[in-house]
């Protein structure tokens, strides 16, 4: 099988969905958003702490939990069941399957920044019109380069392309921008 991501099907898939992210994926974000340094930030989905630990370097403190216990930060917490929002700023590759619950579940809790990386067609759907209606992303950010989620496993030709959207509390007039691959 030659696609790795794109249209695998839900037998061949990771369990939870978990692909971390790499690096350059996070820094590009991070680079674009330019949010202040005195902003905490919430991981909600960290995995093994490959996008937290990259907004740590932009002089961020990083709340880092996720459903699965793998070490790295706070284990055994699924966003879903989250009552308290542990930081203004949400940051996170959402499994795909529950993508959309987890964009309620941020905006819903208050965040007054919320940045989920989706896959590039995800707004293509007619299915995610209403959640586009209800909640107009700020900034839609598709990246230029297919980010290897699979770390060279499968020969490091990724198939998925990727985009960032961005909620930022108050901006509801969506806009379009590209971000190229950080050298």
């Amino acid at each position: 099988m030659t696609d790795v991501l794109a249209n695998r099907s839900a037998k061949d898939r990771r369990k939870l969905d978990y692909y971390p992210t790499p690096p350059e994926v996070t820094h590009a974000l991070m680079q674009f958003l330019e949010l202040p340094k005195s902003n905490n930030v919430w991981e909600c989905a960290c995995g093994e702490g490959h996008m937290a630990k990259v907004i740590a370097e932009y002089g961020h403190p990083v709340v880092s939990t996720d459903i699965r216990e793998t070490g790295y930060g706070i284990g055994g917490r699924d966003f879903l069941l989250e009552d308290k929002l542990l930081a203004p700023v949400i940051i996170t590759n959402p499994p795909f399957q529950e993508s959309e619950a987890f964009i309620r579940q941020a905006i819903g809790m208050g965040a007054e920044v919320v940045a989920m990386l989706l896959k590039s067609q995800y707004w293509h759907a007619a299915k995610r019109a209403k959640l586009f209606a209800d909640h107009p992303p700020t900034w839609v950010l598709p990246l230029t380069w297919r980010p290897d989620f699979l770390f060279g496993e499968k020969g490091g030709a990724p198939t998925m392309e990727v985009l960032w959207t961005v909620w930022i509390k108050g901006q509801t007039d969506t806009r379009y921008r590209v971000l190229a691959k950080p050298v």
